[in-house]
């Protein structure tokens, strides 16, 4: 068969290039796209281009232009695969060489220093170099075994009260581009600017940091992100923080399925700051014990993200509850002190206990962390700028990161 072609772009966003059949020049052929091994998309190299044709390549109608699906990643080009439509004839698609295989993880998606399988090895090394001190080897070891570690007393006291002080008054006077995500009033899912009759329930305050210095300041605690730097190889880049009032009787869950990092998906740590001490009742935080270890469930059978796949979701949910049988991970419950704050893994499957005390908020703050040199995938689309203070990077998916409250006129 006579084929020739180029691929000229070869991307997580694009596939471009041309494929021309010399012995039958009008022609056009196909491709199937697939992504360890199931096929995610099909083009037809059916584009005119001009220099093609000045080329006497074929009509010139014979170029190709895919858009890559949305769910697609940058840790997918390593498994991406072209073949003619309908056939088993594959085409070799070029990628940077690396300099070495990387070591063998957990997870097929990669992951960070301590999900690989020599991660103990590692850990005793860089303890013995004097790289870690005893404390935060402990600590390593604890996440990586449980999926989480908690940092008592991490906030202050005083610093909880003023950041306690102007989340009301966010929600009284909320500075333009300040959004919730609310189930209120009719239980259809909504963005809208803060509205005091809506704070209770399943509401979420969205990137208070990106309007408060205290909010950015709790988010930065100093524990916590000593920890993510070790954790990460890299400093803490914060994105997405959600702001809850009430517990929200979440399901278990895993982040990795609804919270994407381009380019390693499990490139991702989330914290849980108490503000007011957490009473039994309240929706506190339970998690499963060990479950950030368990099998990669696949939505659509490639993707850790659950985008596209909407109809796999139950399955997911049932699946934590099964893996916890079946890998014996125990219920454990976050039942924190004001100013404590439970960083854990991507994978941990965590989620709110029933509310039974309708009368007691159990206020917190919750974010989302990733290794400064990645970004959420939102970035693709959104480039708001960054803002780095505390040691920290934080970037908002709403608009550009500042102090927009006067933290002056709150309570000392």
């Amino acid at each position: 068969m006579p084929i020739r072609g180029s691929l000229d772009r070869v991307d997580e966003l694009l596939l471009e290039g041309w494929a021309v059949d010399d012995d039958h020049p009008t022609a056009k052929l196909a491709f199937d796209v697939l992504v360890n091994d199931r096929v995610i998309g099909r083009f037809v190299a059916d584009s005119f281009r001009q220099d093609l044709k000045d080329a006497g390549i074929g009509d010139g109608e014979c170029a190709f232009s895919f858009a890559m699906p949305q769910f697609f990643g940058k840790q997918d080009l390593a498994n991406l695969r072209l073949r003619f439509a309908d056939s088993n004839l594959y085409i070799v698609v070029p990628t940077q060489p690396a300099a070495a295989p990387p070591p063998p993880t957990i997870s097929r998606f990669g992951g960070l220093w301590l999900n690989r399988a020599d991660w103990m090895e590692r850990l005793g090394a860089r303890h013995r170099a004097g790289q870690l001190s005893d404390a935060m080897a402990v600590r390593l070891f604890q996440f990586a075994r449980d999926g989480y570690t908690i940092f008592e007393k991490a906030v202050g006291s005083r610093l909880i009260e003023r950041m306690k002080a102007e989340l009301d008054q966010l929600w009284q006077n909320p500075p333009e581009g300040m959004l919730i995500e609310t189930f209120e009033p009719d239980g259809k899912m909504r963005y809208v600017p803060p509205d005091r009759r809506w704070r209770s329930g399943r509401t979420k305050l969205l990137d208070s940091f990106a309007h408060s210095d205290l909010a950015r300041q709790v988010i930065a605690a100093p524990p916590v992100v000593d920890f993510l730097s070790v954790l990460f190889e890299d400093s803490p880049k914060a994105f997405q923080s959600l702001n809850f009032h009430n517990g929200n009787e979440a399901p278990m869950h895993k982040d990795t399925a609804y919270v994407k990092v381009d380019g390693n998906p499990l490139a991702l740590a989330a914290s849980w700051t108490a503000l007011e001490d957490v009473e039994v009742g309240t929706g506190e935080l339970e998690y499963f014990v060990g479950s950030h270890r368990a099998p990669d469930f696949l939505f659509g059978g490639i993707s850790k993200w659950m985008e596209n796949y909407a109809e796999d979701h139950p399955a997911f949910l049932e699946s934590l509850h099964r893996d916890a049988e079946t890998y014996g991970h125990s219920r454990g419950r976050f039942l924190a002190r004001r100013g404590d704050v439970l960083v854990w893994h991507a994978d941990l499957a965590h989620g709110d206990t029933p509310v039974s005390r309708v009368d007691r908020s159990r206020q917190s703050l919750v974010t989302h962390f990733c290794p400064s040199g990645l970004d959420p995938f939102y970035r693709r689309n959104s480039q708001h700028p960054t803002l780095t203070e505390h040691g920290c990077s934080f970037v908002s998916q709403y608009g550009p990161v500042g102090a927009n409250v006067d933290a002056n006129a709150l309570v000392g």
